[in-house]
């Protein structure tokens, strides 16, 4: 199996997961509505549309993941002068192949819980329900955040970089060899 054809395939599988994720998501976005509504008059309008833009994205994420594997592994594989993959199935190859997959792995939950955290954020700065932004509430929303934006990063970082980080894997263990 060539190394674009296994990134493909965690790509693949990585966006069947993104879209159950977003199932579940959305029923807990529908749990929260209902549940604030029942209990709240404000106008719940930018609540429901941003939790319902943050489903859509999963689903559109998960569609292209799962539609277009090929084409996503392309852009994320390193690639020669001549613009072409530069991946022919060695160990070091399969490294970066996994890399790369485990960076889109934690992009499809680091991406959706940065809106999620963001939108509760929001919602408990502006809301008259929620006492947790007077009550010192809002250092837990800030920190949440701040690993999400991390996360993103690493996701990045392992997608990107991932050629870097197995060179940098195969000389740790090559150190104690010399």
């Amino acid at each position: 199996m060539k190394s674009i054809e296994l990134l493909s395939t965690g790509i693949r599988l990585l966006g069947i997961y993104v879209f159950l994720s977003a199932i579940g998501s959305g029923a807990t976005q529908y749990q929260a509505v209902v549940q604030f509504r029942s209990i709240s008059q404000d106008d719940m309008a930018v609540f429901t549309y941003v939790g319902l833009a943050q489903v859509v994205l999963m689903v559109i994420a998960a569609l292209f993941m799962v539609k277009f594997p090929v084409s996503l592994a392309k852009l994320i594989l390193p690639k020669t002068k001549n613009n072409e993959v530069a991946l022919n199935g060695s160990v070091k190859d399969i490294e970066v192949s996994l890399f790369a997959v485990i960076g889109v792995y934690i992009l499809s939950w680091a991406i959706p819980d940065f809106f999620h955290n963001g939108l509760w954020w929001w919602y408990s700065s502006h809301s008259q329900i929620s006492g947790m932004w007077e009550q010192g509430g809002e250092a837990e929303y800030v920190i949440n955040q701040i690993v999400t934006v991390m996360e993103i990063a690493i996701g990045v970082y392992l997608c990107l970089r991932a050629q870097g980080l197995s060179t940098l894997l195969r000389r740790f263990r090559e150190a104690g060899a010399k």
